[in-house]
């Protein structure tokens, strides 16, 4: 993302390649604003990102979530400088990035950057890989953070060995450490469990959450793993479409989604039957928050159990309810008893009821 010739133009197709920075003086951990950012691509009408607003607070981890094409990919762009807004602004700590006359070039942004790819320099050991932003530090300087780094990634003797001799973790794990090295002033992580098993990507997940809170590191996590994003995130930015729908810590998006495209990111999601004129009533649901019933006048709605799939620790019962409407889908006890063709009533449950 960034160059390690700052005093040379850097062309931006080739940027997003170089997760690292040479910076002149140890830089710290800044906030980030975004102002009515939009963008829109050459030849594109339609806008890639629209009005845009997000601020991410010095030393706050926020995970940017949603499916291929909503526009996360595109915010990390114009966040790195490898695009320029079409409108809207940006700030760094007191200093401004992009504006309507104003544009600040990628490689004097401070800004870090671990990759998809996670691409080491194959000739260079894990040493020269880290160490390789920090080429204004002293000797000294630079062996005492490497080492630092090594240690706190859990790597600690690996200095000497090259890339084709590390796995894919400890190959994640340099890049970040390397990312880290020159303490940027916000860091950005695209996707980087995209590629590893889910057992690796849940220890590496917690190990980079863990170091970067340790750092004071400001940083943004693009996903499309809501685990991952509930795992290592103070807030959650959802994205669709090119903007950005909400925007809360996870707990919060969990139990109060701002609509039912916010809550079918996180899982399966109900679309529950007409309520008449009670408005109070929310109009989807979870799975976990339902419950079946074969008293059904205490229901909001019935109907005959469909399929029931076992699923370990719980047990998912489709039941068809008519009227056209879609089949909702129940996760209940794998203990309990239920049979296909049964007809039952469904409510909340009683944690719900309020709802």
């Amino acid at each position: 993302m960034t160059s390690p010739c700052p005093e040379k133009t850097v062309d931006p197709r080739r940027t997003c390649h170089l997760p690292f920075t040479i910076y002149s003086d140890y830089s710290v951990s800044a906030q980030l604003n975004l102002e009515s950012l939009s963008f829109s691509y050459p030849g594109n009408k339609q806008r890639a990102l629209e009005d845009a607003t997000l601020t991410v607070g010095d030393g706050e981890l926020l995970s940017l979530l949603g499916r291929s094409g909503s526009g996360k990919s595109t915010l990390l762009r114009l966040i790195a400088g490898l695009e320029r807004p079409s409108s809207g602004s940006m700030s760094l700590g007191r200093e401004t990035m992009a504006a309507a006359n104003t544009f600040i070039r990628p490689e004097r942004r401070q800004i870090g950057l671990v990759p998809q790819g996670c691409d080491l320099f194959p000739h260079l050991n894990v040493t020269g890989n880290i160490s390789y932003g920090l080429r204004r530090w002293s000797r000294p300087e630079r062996s005492s953070r490497v080492d630092e780094l090594l240690e706190q990634v859990g790597l600690a003797g690996f200095g000497k060995r090259l890339p084709h001799e590390l796995s894919g973790g400890e190959t994640q794990r340099i890049a970040l450490a390397r990312a880290l090295a020159p303490r940027p002033r916000l860091l950005l992580l695209d996707e980087p469990f995209s590629n590893l098993d889910v057992e690796l990507r849940e220890t590496l997940r917690t190990l980079t959450a863990d170091l970067l809170r340790a750092q004071g590191t400001t940083a943004i996590f693009v996903t499309h793993h809501s685990d991952d994003a509930f795992s290592i995130s103070d807030r959650i930015a959802v994205m669709q479409d090119g903007r950005i729908l909400q925007c809360a810590p996870a707990r919060e998006i969990w139990h109060a989604p701002a609509s039912p495209e916010v809550a079918a990111l996180f899982g399966t999601i109900n679309i529950l039957p007409a309520s008449g004129d009670d408005r109070s009533r929310p109009s989807f649901a979870r799975p976990d928050q339902l419950a079946l019933d074969s008293d059904t006048s205490r229901c909001f709605a019935e109907g005959t159990i469909r399929r029931v799939e076992f699923l370990g620790t719980a047990q998912r019962v489709t039941l068809d309810i008519g009227n056209s409407a879609d089949p909702l889908r129940i996760d209940l006890p794998s203990s309990a008893a239920l049979k296909k063709g049964t007809k039952m009533g469904v409510r909340w449950r009683k944690e719900n009821a309020s709802e």
